[in-house]
C-alpha cells in the first residue's frame, strides 16, 4: 500500500511539472541575425606561435582600427598576415568577411594582394569586444593567434 502511494505521489508531481501552461515567450529581435559589426581600435592583447605564447617577446603594442571597410595597422614591424614575403607587404587596406553575418574568415586587401586570414571565434551582431585571427606566416604547419580586444 505503501509502495502506490508513493508512486501515486511522484506520478502527480511528474504530471504537475509538465504543465504545458508554462510557456516561454522569445524577443522577436532575438530571431533576426545582425551584420556583424567590427568597426573600431583593437589592442593586440596577446600572440602565440602554437601553443608558445609570444606576447612578453614580441609585446602588445600593435593596434589594428578597422572603420567601414577599411584597416590600418599602427606598427609595421609586427609580424601580421599583409605583412609578409608572399604579397606585397601593406599595412593600409580593406577588408571583409566571407559572411557578413556569421563569418569565419575575415580577408585583407591592398587591391590586387587577398590575404584570408582565419577568426579563432565567432562574432556574431554588434558589441564584439575580442578579435581573434589565426594564420600562417609561411610554413603551412606553424599558426600564430592573435588576440586583440577593444
Amino acid at each position: 500500500m505503501r509502495n502506490i502511494l508513493f508512486i501515486s505521489f511522484f506520478s502527480l508531481a511528474f504530471l504537475i511539472a509538465c504543465d504545458d501552461a508554462d510557456t516561454y515567450d522569445v524577443r522577436e529581435d532575438a530571431l533576426i541575425n545582425y551584420k556583424t559589426d567590427i568597426n573600431g581600435e583593437w589592442n593586440l592583447y596577446s600572440i602565440a606561435r602554437g601553443s608558445t605564447d609570444l606576447s612578453a617577446v614580441h609585446g602588445t603594442g600593435l593596434k589594428l582600427t578597422i572603420a567601414d571597410g577599411t584597416f590600418t595597422l599602427s606598427d609595421a614591424k609586427m609580424p601580421f598576415p599583409t605583412l609578409t614575403t608572399t604579397v606585397a607587404d601593406f599595412s593600409t587596406g580593406n577588408w571583409s568577411f566571407d559572411d557578413d553575418y556569421q563569418p569565419t574568415k575575415i580577408q585583407f586587401t591592398n587591391g590586387t594582394d587577398v590575404v584570408p586570414v582565419n577568426l579563432m571565434f565567432p562574432l556574431y551582431g554588434k558589441n564584439n569586444t575580442s578579435l581573434g585571427l589565426e594564420f600562417s606566416l609561411g610554413c603551412g604547419s606553424v599558426k600564430y593567434s592573435y588576440h586583440f580586444k577593444k
